[in-house]
């Protein structure tokens, strides 16, 4: 008896064309479970297709998520670093302050949505902490020499 194989799904049988066209119609309001039923298209394969496809609610312009982006990464490299929590409290209070119309979740929760730091390829994290040696460095003599130095360059 020969084998015959029977596919079970219909998952990679859609032309990218079409799933273009419901994902379009989908934005044009209709909705993803219906139209999924209609198309004969499996339905979370059509909600992948319209989050990628759909517009993202952005807060701030690309102008100042440049702006705030380079911010963080400056106190980053002085050292200064941040966490998750307060990279995404800086932004609410940014949008706040100018009186940038938020997302309501951002109220609700107090923060910003993390997705700013995505696009701008960064993560914030847990700074580390000082070394004993940069602690010790630390003292009344260095900062003296220190200050010293800058001022001859100054001076130059």
């Amino acid at each position: 008896i020969p084998r015959t194989y029977k596919r079970k799904t219909n998952w990679g049988s859609m032309t990218i064309e079409e799933m273009k066209t419901a994902a379009t119609d989908v934005m044009g309001g209709k909705a993803i479970r219906s139209m999924a039923k209609d198309r004969n298209i499996d339905r979370s394969t059509l909600r992948r297709w319209y989050s990628g496809t759909a517009e993202v609610k952005r807060v701030f312009t690309e102008e100042i998520e440049r702006e705030l982006a380079n911010h963080v990464k400056k106190l980053a490299d002085q050292f200064h670093g941040l966490t998750p929590k307060k990279c995404c409290e800086l932004a609410l209070e940014l949008a706040q302050r100018n009186t940038i119309p938020v997302l309501n979740n951002w109220e609700e929760k107090g923060l910003a949505g993390s997705s700013f730091m995505a696009r701008h390829h960064f993560f914030c994290h847990l700074p580390e902490a000082t070394s004993l040696g940069r602690a010790t460095a630390f003292s009344k003599t260095t900062v003296g020499k220190f200050f010293d130095h800058l001022a001859n360059v100054m001076d130059r």
